[in-house]
Protein backbone atom coordinates (compact mmCIF):
# COMPACT_ATOMS: atom_id res chain seq x y z
CA UNK A 1 0.00 0.00 0.00
CA UNK A 2 1.22 3.22 -1.02
CA UNK A 3 1.77 5.85 2.20
CA UNK A 4 1.40 9.47 2.71
CA UNK A 5 2.69 12.32 5.37
CA UNK A 6 -0.31 13.52 7.07
CA UNK A 7 1.15 16.85 8.88
CA UNK A 8 -1.35 17.27 11.25
CA UNK A 9 -1.10 19.74 14.35
CA UNK A 10 -4.56 19.44 15.98
CA UNK A 11 -5.29 15.56 15.26
CA UNK A 12 -5.44 14.69 18.79
CA UNK A 13 -5.76 17.45 20.84
CA UNK A 14 -9.33 18.37 20.86
CA UNK A 15 -12.67 16.72 19.60
CA UNK A 16 -13.37 19.52 17.32
CA UNK A 17 -14.19 19.58 13.79
CA UNK A 18 -10.65 19.79 12.93
CA UNK A 19 -9.88 17.01 14.70
CA UNK A 20 -12.88 15.07 13.09
CA UNK A 21 -11.62 15.61 9.60
CA UNK A 22 -8.12 14.51 10.75
CA UNK A 23 -9.01 11.84 12.45
CA UNK A 24 -11.64 10.51 9.55
CA UNK A 25 -8.58 10.81 6.56
CA UNK A 26 -6.57 8.80 8.27
CA UNK A 27 -9.13 6.25 9.90
CA UNK A 28 -10.64 5.98 5.89
CA UNK A 29 -7.71 6.69 3.82
CA UNK A 30 -6.60 3.16 3.93
CA UNK A 31 -9.93 1.98 2.18
CA UNK A 32 -8.36 3.53 -1.29
CA UNK A 33 -5.08 2.16 -1.23
CA UNK A 34 -3.24 5.07 0.95
CA UNK A 35 -1.63 4.31 4.41
CA UNK A 36 -1.60 7.63 6.52
CA UNK A 37 1.34 7.94 8.52
CA UNK A 38 0.38 11.12 11.30
CA UNK A 39 2.83 13.80 12.63
CA UNK A 40 1.41 15.59 15.33
CA UNK A 41 2.22 17.49 18.42
CA UNK A 42 2.73 16.14 22.05
CA UNK A 43 -0.20 17.14 23.52
CA UNK A 44 0.77 18.75 27.23
CA UNK A 45 -2.93 20.10 27.46
CA UNK A 46 -4.61 20.07 30.81
CA UNK A 47 -8.25 20.30 29.60
CA UNK A 48 -10.10 22.28 32.25
CA UNK A 49 -13.17 18.85 32.64
CA UNK A 50 -12.62 15.68 32.97
CA UNK A 51 -14.66 14.78 30.12
CA UNK A 52 -11.93 16.25 27.35
CA UNK A 53 -8.76 14.39 29.37
CA UNK A 54 -10.67 11.14 29.62
CA UNK A 55 -11.55 11.59 25.73
CA UNK A 56 -7.75 12.08 24.90
CA UNK A 57 -6.88 9.19 26.84
CA UNK A 58 -9.12 7.20 25.45
CA UNK A 59 -8.51 8.26 21.76
CA UNK A 60 -4.97 7.84 21.91
CA UNK A 61 -5.56 4.21 23.37
CA UNK A 62 -7.48 3.83 19.61
CA UNK A 63 -4.64 4.79 17.70
CA UNK A 64 -3.45 0.88 18.96
CA UNK A 65 -5.48 -0.51 16.81
CA UNK A 66 -5.75 1.29 13.61
CA UNK A 67 -4.76 1.13 10.38
CA UNK A 68 -2.50 4.08 10.68
CA UNK A 69 0.45 4.78 12.57
CA UNK A 70 0.84 8.50 15.13
CA UNK A 71 4.23 9.80 15.68
CA UNK A 72 4.38 12.34 18.28
CA UNK A 73 7.33 15.01 18.04
CA UNK A 74 8.50 17.51 20.89
CA UNK A 75 6.48 20.51 20.87
CA UNK A 76 7.00 23.69 23.27
CA UNK A 77 4.19 26.45 22.96
CA UNK A 78 5.60 29.92 21.92
CA UNK A 79 4.16 31.60 25.72
CA UNK A 80 5.86 28.78 27.58
CA UNK A 81 9.02 29.12 24.94
CA UNK A 82 9.29 32.96 25.73
CA UNK A 83 8.54 32.43 29.64
CA UNK A 84 11.27 30.25 30.06
CA UNK A 85 13.95 32.56 28.34
CA UNK A 86 12.87 35.76 30.56
CA UNK A 87 12.84 33.07 33.36
CA UNK A 88 16.25 31.83 32.54
CA UNK A 89 17.22 35.81 32.10
CA UNK A 90 16.16 36.74 35.20
CA UNK A 91 17.50 33.43 37.32
CA UNK A 92 21.00 34.69 35.41
CA UNK A 93 21.18 38.01 37.28
CA UNK A 94 20.43 36.51 41.01
CA UNK A 95 24.10 37.72 41.83
CA UNK A 96 23.85 41.01 40.62
CA UNK A 97 22.01 42.39 43.78
CA UNK A 98 20.72 45.81 42.69
CA UNK A 99 18.67 46.35 46.02
CA UNK A 100 17.67 44.23 48.85
CA UNK A 101 14.14 42.97 49.81
CA UNK A 102 13.55 45.76 51.96
CA UNK A 103 14.65 48.20 49.86
CA UNK A 104 12.54 47.48 47.14
CA UNK A 105 9.43 46.69 49.06
CA UNK A 106 10.20 50.23 50.33
CA UNK A 107 10.40 51.81 46.82
CA UNK A 108 7.18 50.32 45.64
CA UNK A 109 5.46 51.21 48.37
CA UNK A 110 6.04 54.64 47.88
CA UNK A 111 5.34 54.10 44.19
CA UNK A 112 1.80 53.22 45.26
CA UNK A 113 1.65 56.37 47.71
CA UNK A 114 2.45 58.61 44.80
CA UNK A 115 0.22 57.29 42.46
CA UNK A 116 -2.70 57.54 45.00
CA UNK A 117 -1.67 60.99 45.61
CA UNK A 118 -2.08 61.87 41.94
CA UNK A 119 -5.35 59.82 41.77
CA UNK A 120 -6.95 61.58 44.57
CA UNK A 121 -6.54 65.28 43.56
CA UNK A 122 -10.01 65.60 42.60
CA UNK A 123 -10.94 62.35 43.80
CA UNK A 124 -11.61 60.31 42.04
CA UNK A 125 -13.38 57.01 41.29
CA UNK A 126 -13.55 58.24 37.64
CA UNK A 127 -9.62 59.57 37.50
CA UNK A 128 -9.25 55.74 39.19
CA UNK A 129 -11.43 53.82 36.33
CA UNK A 130 -9.90 56.20 33.61
CA UNK A 131 -6.47 55.09 34.41
CA UNK A 132 -7.60 51.66 34.64
CA UNK A 133 -9.02 51.32 31.48
CA UNK A 134 -5.63 53.23 29.30
CA UNK A 135 -3.82 51.49 31.31
CA UNK A 136 -5.94 47.80 30.07
CA UNK A 137 -6.15 49.06 26.50
CA UNK A 138 -2.87 49.84 26.62
CA UNK A 139 -1.65 46.64 27.44
CA UNK A 140 -4.06 45.14 24.71
CA UNK A 141 -2.38 47.32 22.08
CA UNK A 142 0.96 46.06 23.37
CA UNK A 143 -0.20 43.14 23.25
CA UNK A 144 -1.69 42.77 19.89
CA UNK A 145 1.93 44.99 18.37
CA UNK A 146 3.92 41.82 19.70
CA UNK A 147 1.49 38.93 18.57
CA UNK A 148 2.24 40.71 14.52
CA UNK A 149 5.49 40.33 15.14
CA UNK A 150 6.10 37.07 17.39
CA UNK A 151 3.32 35.15 16.26
CA UNK A 152 4.42 35.60 12.64
CA UNK A 153 2.93 33.49 10.72
CA UNK A 154 1.42 31.91 13.75
CA UNK A 155 1.70 31.14 17.42
CA UNK A 156 2.77 27.27 16.41
CA UNK A 157 5.45 28.22 14.65
CA UNK A 158 8.17 26.80 17.06
CA UNK A 159 6.90 23.35 15.70
CA UNK A 160 8.81 23.70 12.61
CA UNK A 161 11.68 22.38 13.71
CA UNK A 162 11.01 18.82 16.13
CA UNK A 163 8.29 18.32 13.33
CA UNK A 164 10.65 18.84 10.16
CA UNK A 165 12.97 16.63 11.78
CA UNK A 166 10.64 13.60 12.48
CA UNK A 167 8.82 13.77 9.31
CA UNK A 168 12.26 13.65 7.54
CA UNK A 169 13.39 10.41 9.32
CA UNK A 170 9.88 8.95 8.63
CA UNK A 171 9.97 9.37 4.44
CA UNK A 172 13.49 7.91 4.72
CA UNK A 173 12.33 5.08 6.78
CA UNK A 174 8.99 4.51 5.59
CA UNK A 175 9.31 5.06 1.57
CA UNK A 176 6.61 7.71 1.79
CA UNK A 177 5.06 9.10 -1.73
CA UNK A 178 3.03 12.27 -1.16
CA UNK A 179 1.90 14.52 2.10
CA UNK A 180 -0.88 15.71 3.29
CA UNK A 181 -0.80 19.05 5.52
CA UNK A 182 -3.77 20.89 6.94
CA UNK A 183 -3.98 24.58 8.10
CA UNK A 184 -4.29 25.80 11.22
CA UNK A 185 -1.91 26.31 11.99
CA UNK A 186 -0.14 27.30 8.42
CA UNK A 187 3.25 25.97 10.07
CA UNK A 188 1.74 23.02 8.67
CA UNK A 189 2.12 23.81 4.97
CA UNK A 190 5.25 25.34 5.68
CA UNK A 191 6.79 22.13 6.89
CA UNK A 192 5.15 20.79 3.40
CA UNK A 193 6.72 22.92 1.35
CA UNK A 194 10.46 22.23 2.67
CA UNK A 195 9.68 18.25 2.50
CA UNK A 196 8.41 18.84 -1.00
CA UNK A 197 11.08 20.93 -2.07
CA UNK A 198 13.83 18.04 -0.38
CA UNK A 199 12.15 15.10 -1.64
CA UNK A 200 9.84 15.83 -4.16
CA UNK A 201 6.72 13.92 -3.08
CA UNK A 202 3.11 14.46 -4.35
CA UNK A 203 1.48 17.88 -2.18
CA UNK A 204 -1.98 18.40 -0.92
CA UNK A 205 -2.37 21.57 0.86
CA UNK A 206 -5.81 21.10 2.91
CA UNK A 207 -6.96 24.43 4.15
CA UNK A 208 -9.73 24.03 6.31
CA UNK A 209 -9.84 27.76 7.04
CA UNK A 210 -8.46 30.06 4.35
CA UNK A 211 -5.11 31.68 5.51
CA UNK A 212 -4.73 35.18 4.06
CA UNK A 213 -8.16 35.31 2.41
CA UNK A 214 -9.92 34.45 5.74
CA UNK A 215 -12.66 37.45 6.53
CA UNK A 216 -12.14 36.64 10.51
CA UNK A 217 -8.40 37.22 10.65
CA UNK A 218 -6.97 40.76 10.60
CA UNK A 219 -3.74 42.20 10.73
CA UNK A 220 -1.46 45.03 9.99
CA UNK A 221 -0.92 46.23 6.60
CA UNK A 222 2.40 45.33 7.14
CA UNK A 223 1.65 41.88 8.32
CA UNK A 224 -0.67 41.64 5.74
CA UNK A 225 1.99 42.29 2.95
CA UNK A 226 4.42 39.84 4.18
CA UNK A 227 1.89 37.11 5.13
CA UNK A 228 0.54 37.00 1.26
CA UNK A 229 3.71 36.74 0.10
CA UNK A 230 4.49 34.09 1.91
CA UNK A 231 1.15 32.32 0.87
CA UNK A 232 2.23 32.78 -2.77
CA UNK A 233 5.42 31.45 -2.02
CA UNK A 234 4.23 28.52 -0.10
CA UNK A 235 2.38 27.49 -2.33
CA UNK A 236 3.88 27.62 -5.49
CA UNK A 237 5.17 24.03 -4.76
CA UNK A 238 2.08 22.18 -4.29
CA UNK A 239 0.16 20.13 -6.72
CA UNK A 240 -3.44 20.65 -5.47
CA UNK A 241 -5.36 23.11 -2.66
CA UNK A 242 -8.58 21.81 -0.91
CA UNK A 243 -11.08 23.89 0.73
CA UNK A 244 -14.16 22.89 2.72
CA UNK A 245 -16.84 24.69 1.02
CA UNK A 246 -16.83 25.27 -3.12
CA UNK A 247 -17.45 29.34 -1.89
CA UNK A 248 -14.06 29.04 -0.43
CA UNK A 249 -12.27 27.78 -3.46
CA UNK A 250 -13.91 30.28 -5.25
CA UNK A 251 -12.49 32.73 -3.18
CA UNK A 252 -9.42 30.52 -2.79
CA UNK A 253 -8.64 31.26 -6.26
CA UNK A 254 -8.68 35.00 -6.72
CA UNK A 255 -5.15 34.62 -4.98
CA UNK A 256 -4.20 30.86 -6.83
CA UNK A 257 -5.69 31.61 -10.23
CA UNK A 258 -2.98 29.23 -11.65
CA UNK A 259 -3.17 26.42 -9.27
CA UNK A 260 -5.82 23.38 -9.28
CA UNK A 261 -8.14 23.59 -6.74
CA UNK A 262 -10.65 20.96 -5.00
CA UNK A 263 -13.86 21.09 -2.62
CA UNK A 264 -13.20 18.55 -0.13
CA UNK A 265 -15.51 18.80 2.51
CA UNK A 266 -15.54 17.19 5.89
CA UNK A 267 -18.48 14.53 6.80
CA UNK A 268 -19.75 12.47 10.13
CA UNK A 269 -18.30 9.17 10.76
CA UNK A 270 -21.04 6.32 9.98
CA UNK A 271 -19.89 4.94 12.95
CA UNK A 272 -21.80 7.82 14.62
CA UNK A 273 -25.17 6.79 12.90
CA UNK A 274 -27.79 4.78 14.03
CA UNK A 275 -31.44 4.18 12.35
CA UNK A 276 -34.73 5.12 13.70
CA UNK A 277 -34.12 7.25 16.11
CA UNK A 278 -36.95 8.47 18.34
CA UNK A 279 -37.09 11.21 21.27
CA UNK A 280 -36.99 10.11 24.19
CA UNK A 281 -39.70 13.29 25.22
CA UNK A 282 -42.54 12.79 23.81
CA UNK A 283 -44.74 15.29 25.86
CA UNK A 284 -42.62 18.19 24.61
CA UNK A 285 -41.49 19.78 21.64
CA UNK A 286 -37.73 19.67 22.69
CA UNK A 287 -35.39 21.76 20.48
CA UNK A 288 -31.56 20.71 21.77
CA UNK A 289 -28.36 22.91 21.56
CA UNK A 290 -25.00 21.73 21.97
CA UNK A 291 -21.68 23.64 21.64
CA UNK A 292 -20.05 27.18 21.84
CA UNK A 293 -22.13 30.46 21.61
CA UNK A 294 -18.38 31.77 20.50
CA UNK A 295 -19.15 34.99 23.24
CA UNK A 296 -22.44 35.51 21.62
CA UNK A 297 -21.76 35.40 17.79
CA UNK A 298 -23.64 32.44 17.73
CA UNK A 299 -27.17 34.35 19.10
CA UNK A 300 -30.13 32.75 20.12
CA UNK A 301 -32.18 36.18 20.62
CA UNK A 302 -34.44 35.59 16.75
CA UNK A 303 -35.39 32.17 18.53
CA UNK A 304 -36.59 33.62 21.70
CA UNK A 305 -37.89 36.71 20.47
CA UNK A 306 -40.28 34.12 18.04
CA UNK A 307 -41.05 32.10 20.60
CA UNK A 308 -42.26 35.25 23.17
CA UNK A 309 -44.25 36.57 20.17
CA UNK A 310 -45.93 33.38 19.72
CA UNK A 311 -46.87 32.58 22.75
CA UNK A 312 -48.39 36.26 23.25
CA UNK A 313 -50.29 35.75 20.35
CA UNK A 314 -51.65 32.35 21.40
CA UNK A 315 -50.08 30.47 18.68
CA UNK A 316 -47.93 28.10 20.81
CA UNK A 317 -48.65 26.29 24.32
CA UNK A 318 -45.61 27.08 26.09
CA UNK A 319 -46.50 24.06 28.56
CA UNK A 320 -45.49 22.00 25.13
CA UNK A 321 -42.28 23.62 24.67
CA UNK A 322 -38.63 22.86 26.12
CA UNK A 323 -35.05 24.71 24.66
CA UNK A 324 -32.19 22.22 25.68
CA UNK A 325 -28.18 23.66 25.94
CA UNK A 326 -25.45 22.11 26.87
CA UNK A 327 -21.76 23.54 27.07
CA UNK A 328 -21.36 27.07 26.96
CA UNK A 329 -24.28 29.28 28.30
CA UNK A 330 -22.85 32.66 27.50
CA UNK A 331 -25.66 35.52 27.93
CA UNK A 332 -28.64 32.45 27.96
CA UNK A 333 -30.40 33.18 31.10
CA UNK A 334 -30.32 37.39 30.76
CA UNK A 335 -31.08 36.83 27.04
CA UNK A 336 -34.09 34.48 28.16
CA UNK A 337 -35.18 36.34 30.82
CA UNK A 338 -35.04 39.62 28.70
CA UNK A 339 -37.88 37.95 26.39
CA UNK A 340 -39.78 36.24 29.31
CA UNK A 341 -38.86 32.43 28.31
CA UNK A 342 -36.92 31.14 30.63
CA UNK A 343 -39.50 28.69 32.04
CA UNK A 344 -38.95 27.17 28.92
CA UNK A 345 -34.92 27.12 28.94
CA UNK A 346 -32.74 24.67 30.46
CA UNK A 347 -29.03 25.06 30.72
CA UNK A 348 -27.45 21.63 31.19
CA UNK A 349 -23.27 23.15 31.00
CA UNK A 350 -21.07 20.41 29.83
CA UNK A 351 -21.45 16.94 29.25
CA UNK A 352 -19.38 14.39 27.42
CA UNK A 353 -19.24 14.27 23.57
CA UNK A 354 -20.79 10.60 23.62
CA UNK A 355 -23.51 12.11 25.70
CA UNK A 356 -23.95 14.84 23.67
CA UNK A 357 -24.83 12.64 20.48
CA UNK A 358 -27.21 9.86 22.52
CA UNK A 359 -29.07 13.83 23.36
CA UNK A 360 -28.77 14.56 19.32
CA UNK A 361 -30.44 11.60 18.87
CA UNK A 362 -33.35 11.76 21.06
CA UNK A 363 -34.25 14.94 20.39
CA UNK A 364 -37.42 16.27 18.98
CA UNK A 365 -35.39 18.83 16.85
CA UNK A 366 -31.91 20.00 16.79
CA UNK A 367 -30.96 24.17 16.90
CA UNK A 368 -27.75 25.43 14.92
CA UNK A 369 -26.86 28.83 15.55
CA UNK A 370 -24.60 30.60 13.17
CA UNK A 371 -23.09 34.28 13.18
CA UNK A 372 -25.97 36.04 10.89
CA UNK A 373 -23.14 37.73 9.00
CA UNK A 374 -22.00 38.11 5.39
CA UNK A 375 -18.56 36.89 6.63
CA UNK A 376 -20.36 33.08 7.78
CA UNK A 377 -21.46 32.77 3.92
CA UNK A 378 -18.67 30.76 3.25
CA UNK A 379 -18.36 27.99 6.18
CA UNK A 380 -20.02 24.99 7.50
CA UNK A 381 -19.92 24.78 11.23
CA UNK A 382 -18.62 21.33 12.07
CA UNK A 383 -22.19 20.74 14.05
CA UNK A 384 -23.61 20.28 10.76
CA UNK A 385 -22.37 16.86 9.85
CA UNK A 386 -22.90 15.72 13.52
CA UNK A 387 -26.68 16.49 12.95
CA UNK A 388 -26.43 14.57 9.64
CA UNK A 389 -25.89 11.82 11.54
CA UNK A 390 -28.19 12.19 14.31
CA UNK A 391 -31.16 12.11 11.74
CA UNK A 392 -33.58 14.43 13.52
CA UNK A 393 -35.21 17.64 12.06
CA UNK A 394 -32.76 21.05 11.93
CA UNK A 395 -33.86 24.34 12.83
CA UNK A 396 -30.53 26.62 11.48
CA UNK A 397 -30.25 30.00 12.30
CA UNK A 398 -27.80 32.36 10.58
CA UNK A 399 -26.76 34.69 7.63
CA UNK A 400 -29.75 34.78 4.57
CA UNK A 401 -27.37 32.45 2.34
CA UNK A 402 -24.70 30.49 1.73
CA UNK A 403 -23.06 27.29 2.00
CA UNK A 404 -24.58 25.85 5.39
CA UNK A 405 -28.03 26.76 3.76
CA UNK A 406 -27.06 25.63 0.47
CA UNK A 407 -26.64 22.13 2.54
CA UNK A 408 -29.83 22.24 4.22
CA UNK A 409 -31.83 22.84 1.19
CA UNK A 410 -30.23 20.19 -0.77
CA UNK A 411 -30.63 17.41 1.51
CA UNK A 412 -34.10 18.74 3.49
CA UNK A 413 -32.77 17.76 6.87
CA UNK A 414 -34.55 20.97 7.90
CA UNK A 415 -34.39 24.87 7.81
CA UNK A 416 -32.74 28.01 7.64
CA UNK A 417 -33.84 30.63 8.38
CA UNK A 418 -32.73 34.29 8.77
CA UNK A 419 -35.44 36.65 9.81
CA UNK A 420 -38.10 36.53 12.80
CA UNK A 421 -40.55 35.61 10.51
CA UNK A 422 -38.91 33.39 9.17
CA UNK A 423 -37.95 31.93 12.33
CA UNK A 424 -41.56 32.30 13.81
CA UNK A 425 -42.76 30.16 10.78
CA UNK A 426 -40.60 27.37 10.51
CA UNK A 427 -41.53 27.31 14.76
CA UNK A 428 -45.03 27.32 13.71
CA UNK A 429 -44.70 24.47 11.35
CA UNK A 430 -42.78 22.19 13.64
CA UNK A 431 -45.17 22.77 16.75
CA UNK A 432 -48.39 21.81 14.45
CA UNK A 433 -46.54 18.55 13.40
CA UNK A 434 -45.78 17.71 16.59
CA UNK A 435 -49.31 18.20 17.43
CA UNK A 436 -50.53 16.11 15.06
CA UNK A 437 -48.00 13.16 15.80
CA UNK A 438 -46.17 13.65 18.94
CA UNK A 439 -42.82 12.92 17.13
CA UNK A 440 -41.34 15.36 14.37
CA UNK A 441 -40.58 13.65 11.00
CA UNK A 442 -37.42 13.44 9.39
CA UNK A 443 -37.35 14.10 5.98
CA UNK A 444 -33.66 13.95 4.93
CA UNK A 445 -33.39 12.83 1.75
CA UNK A 446 -30.26 10.18 -0.21
CA UNK A 447 -27.71 13.25 -0.40
CA UNK A 448 -27.03 13.11 3.05
CA UNK A 449 -25.04 10.37 2.31
CA UNK A 450 -22.80 12.50 0.36
CA UNK A 451 -21.70 14.47 3.57
CA UNK A 452 -19.85 10.88 5.03
CA UNK A 453 -15.87 10.95 6.27
CA UNK A 454 -15.77 8.35 4.14
CA UNK A 455 -16.43 10.38 1.01
CA UNK A 456 -14.15 13.00 2.54
CA UNK A 457 -11.07 10.36 2.51
CA UNK A 458 -12.33 8.45 -1.07
CA UNK A 459 -11.91 12.50 -2.37
CA UNK A 460 -8.26 12.36 -1.12
CA UNK A 461 -7.64 9.34 -2.66
CA UNK A 462 -8.27 10.39 -6.13
CA UNK A 463 -6.65 13.23 -6.00
CA UNK A 464 -3.17 11.85 -4.78
CA UNK A 465 -3.77 9.04 -7.43
CA UNK A 466 -4.43 11.62 -9.65
CA UNK A 467 -1.54 13.97 -9.08
CA UNK A 468 1.21 12.42 -11.20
Amino acid sequence: MKKVLLIAFYFNQTNAIASKRLRGIAKYLPQFGWEPIVIVPKSNINYGNSFENSFESSLKNSFKNSNFKVIETDYEYMTDRWFNKFKNKKNTKNDTKLKSKNEIEEVNENNINDQNKIISKNNPEETSKLASKTTSKAISKVISIAGEIFAYPDGMKYWYEPAIKVSKEAIEVNNIEAIISSSWPVTSHIIAKDLKKKYNLKWIADLRDLWNLNPYVKHTFIRNYFEKKLEIETFEYADVLTTTTELASKKLKELHPQKKICTVMSGYDIEDITNNNTPKNQEKLNFTYAGSLYGGKRDPKLLFKGISELIRENKINPLLLSLDFYGDNFGLKETAEEYGIEDLVNIHGTISHEEVLKKQKESQALLLLSWNNKKEEMFLPGKIYEYLAAKRPILSIGYKKGSLKDLIEKTEIGYHVSTLEETKNIITKFYDNFNESKILRYNGNSEVNKYSIISTAQKFGSILDSIK
